[in-house]
């Protein structure tokens, strides 16, 4: 049984061992999805994990539609920002009624492309709140594996986690997030993004749906590609996109791995 029954894809990022052989601490770093269906139970779960604050990566539609109230009314601190919807792109294919697999597929390696930079002031957000202590944190989005999947990676790639790890922990939403049946009943504009309006996901075909709300690595590669293609590396992408230089990047390690 899940820790939360009305929560979409939440998961512990802890226990990865890193390339010089340290782990992730537990309990420090939560990815989430939808977090709009806590009961009772999931609240008393929370309280006890101690959680300081959390990132909302969704949309102010997203927020309006499926408010996050634990996070709202615990006291704890609360970030988001009202931004322009991703993968426009890949939503207006949908909406035709008309989109193929192969096209689908492109419009999404393209919104993952796009995903590093048009987030960047999300993440930096992010990345400083790990800087700052404020953990126990929980970051999230609306399906939990587009904008806080990409976070999550970018993550684990600064505390050192291989890359073949950090593409298993993606594809971990395969198996414990089922689309179909929250789509059917949610609306949204994107992938696995809820918005105002009615639902265009809930009613394409399972190969596209298979697409949209899959986790294929060449998702998440592509996202890396671009940004060794703009920065050079990821610490290039780290110091100029997101204003992490080495004693960030020090700092954090220090405060999310294991001695």
């Amino acid at each position: 049984m899940p820790p939360l029954q009305g929560a979409v894809n939440f998961r512990d990022l802890g226990g990865y061992r890193t390339q010089d052989g340290r782990r992730v601490r537990w309990g420090k770093l939560y990815r989430s999805g939808s977090m709009s269906g806590l009961t009772t139970a999931d609240y008393a779960y929370l309280a006890g994990l101690n959680i300081r604050s959390v990132c909302d990566l969704r949309t102010a539609d997203e927020r309006e539609v499926a408010p996050n109230h634990w996070a709202l009314n615990a006291g704890i601190g609360y970030w988001c920002r009202d931004y322009e919807s991703t993968f426009g792109v890949l939503r207006s294919l949908l909406s035709s009624g008309l989109p193929s697999v192969a096209a689908a597929r492109e419009a999404l390696l393209a919104g993952y492309r796009r995903l590093p930079f048009e987030h960047a002031p999300a993440y930096r957000a992010l990345f400083e709140r790990l800087q700052a202590g404020e953990i126990p944190l929980v970051f999230n989005c609306s399906a939990g594996k587009d904008r806080a999947g990409t976070a999550a990676a970018l993550i684990l790639s600064l505390l050192g986690v291989p890359r073949e790890t950090i593409l298993d922990d993606y594809a971990l939403t395969d198996r414990v997030f089922a689309a179909r049946p929250m789509l059917a009943t949610m609306p949204a504009n994107e992938p696995g993004h809820v918005a105002r309006g009615e639902s265009m996901l809930a009613k394409i075909s399972p190969d596209i749906l298979a697409i949209v709300m899959g986790t294929h690595p060449g998702y998440l590669n592509g996202a890396f590609e671009m940004i060794e293609v703009r920065h050079g590396s990821l610490a290039g992408y780290f110091r100029d996109e997101l204003g992490i230089g080495d004693d960030g990047i020090a700092l954090i390690r220090d405060r999310l791995l294991e001695p």
